[in-house]
């Protein structure tokens, strides 16, 4: 048990019971020990002082209901609270004092453990139940319950017994309930051979309501079935066909008729040590999971988890999926698409304790493919990455962050932590500054995910080895490392200046860039524009015609639908082969992943910042602007003519001159007769300026 959320868990039942934290609470008890540590009894204390002596609403009730049934010390205070937590649950119908006097939660002599039992059998008790009970009556069938005298009405099940009122007393405390159909019939038919022993512990085990022990289960067929057998011939018939039957009478786990319940028998199974899961038990786990409504699953998620967590290391690989598959897209850890599913659907994720953690991962690993848990991956809270990555290679983890582009601080500080264990370079790829900022930008994060947030933005700020690779990833692109750090949001003004400062030291490049220029209007102001209002170079658009922009959109497309799966696929043949020291195949796989990679984050960089222009409304005077012809004259006479154009036009051959080069740049903005220095020590004189040949209009506005 996390000590720390269960006192967290405490103080916020005691300000605010809510029904998911007191069922929160709930569980974080049911796993403290057997019995429940009495240092852990006693902070209850803090809940019964802050409820005082009011009545408690139907989340309080069940947590007091709830609790008497974990291995509980008995208390005076608890006792009380527990009066009260019954009246809750019960109908007003059913809270007089012969019903509360048949249950026994006043009586400081009946354990709190035969409370339990009989008040769950009060609730279980309907009209029409079929009934067993030990003595003249045997079978009946349940009717009314009289609240005045506390007594049940029975009538006959079977042609057996007869009508008459029970005290209610005897009826919780020695009845077998079970629930109705036509198939009960064969357990009290005895005109013809009886059913066999296995098939009659099976069919109880399938249909009662509460616990039955075996003593319970036998005298049930020497009064039904089986009554016209002697003594030496119902021996040989109960002890049969024992064996394919359970191993004792009490219900099974895969018999459970609520997550409840199936957890509180698995906690009983497990107690005795149990094997794996027989094939009859695993249809009959799936068949519930089958019926489990999609609001019940989403509601007691952590439940649900933890019992698909206990049930995986005692299931076949093959039994697990056929038992899990109705889970598929209804059990909220477990959505169709992860990477679309709302984060408040994956917090289970992080509460689970470690162990179950563990199972749940083995769990997903059987039941989904690699590409599955590599998705989890990019959005799981950090506290279930190391379960969850240790069935993903390295390669597939790169392969979906490049592809899909999901950034969580949590996967990140994963990849920082586990650079020794997992030493990838691809992986330590990923942490550069645009991914960093990109995971920090994110907020309304649930509290799951806060831990991570919180130790990625101190690395940030303050780990000098994180900081290193930051710069060392930048390769050299001192301009986009700044633009990047100052559209930071999360940072403060004096922050994002403080690790400015801090970077400058560990890089000259960083240094010299935020020394001058732009780098040095980002470091005075910190963020935005300058007082002269002018963008720094590093943010201004980029602009192109309309036909380079879709260029570019086709190829980053075809990278991401054509190019990238079809090296996916590559990788994975060449994997199959093994033995990758040797694998040139798995090498140029690999070799081709990282240049698609790169470029495809270089054009994604790229079309973040273009605007596109349409070249046939531009008016051209007499000053070089994008989309006019100009016409330059050097000092030694040679003339020379370019169309200026958009930074991704450029061609040389037909004298297309983007604006972005060296030469576009020293010609951009200057007025006809201007004279001027452009690249090579040559001067020039601007002698003419055109409006693009209506041809090239048409051509890059298409």
């Amino acid at each position: 048990m996390d000590s720390a959320v269960f006192e967290e868990l405490l103080i916020s039942a005691s300000e605010k019971p809510s029904k998911k934290t007191l069922d929160a609470l709930l569980a974080q008890l049911a796993v403290a020990g057997n019995p429940i540590p009495s240092a852990l009894v006693e902070q209850l204390n803090l809940l019964w002082e802050a409820w005082g002596d009011g009545e408690l609403d139907d989340a309080q009730g069940a947590f007091c209901v709830g609790l008497a049934a974990l291995p509980m010390t008995d208390s005076p205070v608890f006792r009380k609270m527990l009066v009260g937590g019954v009246k809750a649950v019960l109908p007003p119908y059913l809270s007089r004092n012969p019903v509360m006097k048949a249950i026994g939660v006043r009586d400081e002599a009946m354990s709190l453990a035969e409370i339990s039992s009989r008040l769950q059998r009060l609730l279980a008790l309907k009209n029409g139940v079929v009934i067993f009970l030990p003595g003249a009556l045997r079978w009946g069938i349940a009717g009314a319950i009289d609240n005045i005298n506390g007594s049940l009405a029975v009538s006959a099940f079977g042609l057996l017994g007869g009508a008459a009122a029970i005290p209610l007393d005897i009826v919780l405390r020695e009845a077998v309930l079970l629930g109705t159909g036509p198939e009960l019939m064969r357990l009290v038919d005895a005109g013809r051979t009886p059913i066999s022993a296995a098939d009659f512990r099976t069919l109880v085990g399938r249909k009662a309501l509460v616990p039955v022990s075996e003593t319970q289960m036998q005298a049930m067929a020497q009064s039904g079935c089986a009554r016209n057998l002697d003594k030496a011939e119902f021996a040989r018939y109960w002890s049969s066909s024992a064996a394919p039957g359970p191993k004792t009478g009490t219900r099974r786990s895969c018999d459970g008729r609520s997550l409840k319940e199936i957890d509180l028998l698995l906690t009983g199974e497990e107690a005795q040590h149990p094997g794996k899961f027989s094939a009859e038990e695993a249809a009959a786990f799936r068949r519930f999971f089958e019926h489990l409504k999609p609001e019940t699953a989403v509601r007691e998620a952590k439940l649900l988890a933890s019992i698909v967590a206990r049930l995986q290391p005692r299931s076949d690989a093959e039994e697990l999926k056929q038992m899990c598959t109705p889970l598929l897209g209804k059990a909220p850890f477990w959505p169709a698409s992860p990477t679309k599913a709302p984060l408040t659907l994956l917090s289970v994720w992080g509460e689970l304790a470690a162990k179950n953690l563990e199972t749940l991962a083995a769990a997903t690993a059987v039941i989904f493919p690699e590409e599955y848990l590599a998705e989890c991956a990019m959005r799981l809270p950090l506290k279930s990455l190391n379960s969850v990555c240790n069935a993903v290679s390295d390669e597939m983890l790169y392969d979906f962050f490049r592809e899909h582009k999901i950034c969580s601080a949590d996967f990140l500080l994963w990849i920082w932590k586990n650079r020794k264990k997992r030493p990838s370079e691809e992986l330590l790829e990923l942490i550069n500054v645009e991914n960093i900022v990109r995971a920090l930008s994110a907020d309304n994060l649930p509290k799951a995910w806060g831990v991570a947030l919180r130790e990625l933005r101190g690395l940030l700020l303050d780990n000098v080895d994180f900081q290193k690779q930051l710069i060392k990833a930048a390769d050299g692109d001192a301009m986009m490392f700044a633009a990047v750090l100052q559209g930071a949001l999360f940072l403060s003004s004096g922050e994002r200046q403080s690790l400015m400062v801090k970077l400058a030291r560990i890089s000259p490049l960083l240094r010299d860039y935020l020394e001058n220029g732009a780098g040095q209007r980002i470091l005075k102001a910190g963020i935005g524009v300058s007082n002269a209002g002018e963008v720094p170079v590093a943010n201004e658009p980029n602009y192109t015609s309309v036909r380079s922009h879709k260029r570019l959109e086709k190829e980053l497309d075809d990278i991401i639908n054509i190019h990238v799966p079809e090296n996916r696929e590559a990788l994975k043949v060449a994997r199959a082969h093994g033995d990758f020291r040797e694998n040139s195949e798995f090498d140029a796989a690999k070799e081709r992943r990282n240049f698609l990679s790169r470029r495809r984050s270089e054009l994604e960089r790229e079309l973040a910042r273009i605007q596109p222009i349409n070249l046939k409304a531009i008016k051209v005077g007499d000053t070089a602007i994008i989309g006019s012809e100009i016409e330059l004259k050097y000092d030694n006479g040679e003339t020379e003519v370019y169309q200026l154009l958009g930074a991704w036009d450029g061609d040389p051959e037909r004298r297309f001159l983007s604006y972005r080069t060296r030469l576009g740049a020293a010609v951009l903005n200057h007025k006809v007769g201007d004279q001027f220095e452009v690249p090579g020590n040559r001067h020039c004189t601007l002698t003419a300026v055109r409006p693009l040949s209506a041809e090239i209009i048409a051509e890059l506005d298409a």
